[in-house]
């Protein structure tokens, strides 16, 4: 019996009515397989393509009875009471990128971390399709992962998050990374050990590993045929960097003032594209090349306005306190002017204090907003906590003088003031206009 047979034969429950989900269903609904759909919200919106029936909030007595499979989109814990009672009821839980798994017939690769891994995932992308390659982006960005299936191309490039990969187990990749790991989404593994612990199962049927020299949580703890390293320091093997160029095998392969990717975080994300392009079987030199013409994603270290020599930086995606750090290491050690920071938002339980030290290096004033603002103000003399973003548009843009950086990085997610993070960047634009505008 083929996957799709078998999934005709079933009786599905699909959780969540987010885009996931309903990718899902869309999938489902056409091999033929019996679906429901459950969201945990009691006012989710139901999306009239959704002519499944629907149950929202608690669920009647019951509900898993007859039912075979539920998918759980990444939003909902597997340790969700109704899961667990799912579970209880013998029914197999898996996400969409499982299903998708059991379903693969393109070469894959993975790329996973908590900071870069769009970055990456889109770098690599573009790499592939510049060198006449057919890839395609998806997982947790570019397109849901069921809708590649039945589809030609010569590779998928998957990024997963933590949330996707505990419903995974047995998704085959090429290659695969953990760019790193750092304090993030506590409030939903709980320890890090069970976080680094989620990213981990993206090695599980791995062919070629690559990993961030000297940083162990970057490496397979499972046997992984093949590894390849990178580092930002000087090195005769793999990949380095020396005298602003990526290095491989020692040799200078890519001058970083040809690219439009700034900062030293950003040049170990180079470098773990590099490394998966060299695993797909094209050289180095072609490989480099394609990187100098990528447009790096939104709201992910990028300038968006440059008034009266101040520069405005839009780092909204930095949504925990890694992404942060590696915007201040990356931007602050080349900085000219103050730098000015704008951060604060929902903490999601994170360790805040590990701002201190990078704050006394290299910010100037720091200006906090949101949920967390205050504790995050707190951690060096002289912060200011302001009610709103475009408060602190406004302070940052009256302390700012011709050679300064104004970096919005957060630290925070934005659920608690905004609807994304790409809100709050809109916000963030629309403020810097009224303000310069004047």
């Amino acid at each position: 019996m083929t996957m799709n047979e078998l999934l005709a034969s079933q009786q599905v429950v699909v959780a969540g009515l987010g885009l996931t989900g309903q990718s899902v269903v869309r999938f489902l609904s056409a091999t033929g397989a019996t679906v429901k759909v459950w969201d945990t919200r009691t006012n989710a919106v139901v999306p009239e393509s959704i002519t499944q029936p629907v149950t929202l909030g608690e669920l009647p007595p019951g509900f898993w009875e007859g039912v075979d499979t539920l998918v759980l989109s990444p939003g909902i814990s597997p340790s969700h009471a109704s899961v667990k009672s799912a579970k209880l009821a013998d029914v197999e839980v898996m996400g969409d990128v499982e299903l998708f798994a059991r379903l693969q017939r393109i070469p894959a690769f993975g790329i996973t971390g908590s900071n870069g891994k769009t970055t990456v995932t889109l770098l690599l992308t573009h790499i592939l399709n510049q060198a006449g390659l057919k890839a395609c982006a998806a997982g947790n960005v570019g397109r849901p992962v069921l809708e590649t299936v039945g589809e030609e191309w010569d590779f998928l490039i998957l990024e997963l998050s933590s949330f996707q990969l505990e419903t995974t187990s047995s998704l085959n990749l090429l290659g695969a990374t953990i760019l790193n790991v750092t304090d993030d989404h506590l409030d939903r593994h709980g320890t890090m050990a069970e976080y680094a612990a989620a990213k981990q199962r993206i090695f599980a049927h791995c062919e070629h590993a690559v990993v961030w020299q000297g940083h162990e949580e970057t490496y397979p703890a499972t046997k992984v045929a093949k590894q390849t390293a990178f580092q930002a320091q000087p090195s005769a093997t793999d990949f380095g960097f020396t005298d602003n160029h990526i290095t491989w095998q020692g040799k200078p392969v890519l001058d970083m003032a040809s690219v439009k990717l700034v900062g030293s975080h950003n040049v170990l994300n180079i470098q773990a594209a590099l490394s998966l392009a060299l695993v797909a079987g094209l050289k180095i030199d072609t490989a480099c090349e394609a990187v100098k013409s990528f447009e790096p994603a939104p709201h992910r270290c990028v300038e968006i306005a440059n008034t009266n020599g101040v520069r405005w930086i839009d780092d909204s995606k930095a949504t925990n306190v890694g992404a942060t750090l590696a915007a201040l290491e990356g931007l602050g050690g080349t900085k000219t002017g103050k730098l000015i920071l704008i951060a604060g938002g929902d903490g999601k339980g994170a360790d805040l204090t590990a701002l201190k030290a990078p704050f006394n290096r290299y910010v100037d004033l720091v200006i906090t907003i949101g949920k967390d603002g205050k504790a995050i103000s707190e951690l060096v003399p002289g912060s200011q906590y302001l009610p709103d973003l475009p408060s602190a548009v406004k302070l940052a843009a009256q302390q700012a003088e011709p050679g300064d950086m104004v970096l919005l990085s957060p630290a925070c997610a934005s659920i608690d003031m905004f609807d994304n993070y790409a809100h709050r960047a809109k916000v963030f634009a629309d403020a810097i206009t009224e303000v310069t505008a004047k």
